[in-house]
């Protein structure tokens, strides 16, 4: 009777250990989803920032070639800079 209580204790002491184990494994899983999530969040904030400013450099062009400030030839060669 007592081999067998001694296992019971010791297998439920086990599982308690890799119960705990998969609780941190889970955890560092959530983080590493959480850390990818804010980077590509990050990411297309900075995208749609820049692409906002190429818009508006491209407007800015637009008026100054349409007002005669600059002329086609480098109007051209500025808006093929802006979009590469």
């Amino acid at each position: 009777m007592d081999g067998f209580m001694d296992t019971g204790l010791h297998d439920m002491m086990n599982l308690g250990s890799r119960l705990s184990s998969w609780f941190i494994i889970y955890d560092i899983i959530k983080l590493i989803i959480i850390v990818i999530v804010v980077l590509v969040l990050v990411k297309m904030f900075i995208n749609n920032s820049r692409n906002n400013n190429s818009n508006r450099a491209i407007d800015i062009l637009k008026e100054r070639y349409a007002s005669g400030e600059i002329s086609e030839e480098e109007y051209n060669n500025k808006l093929k800079n802006l979009k590469s």
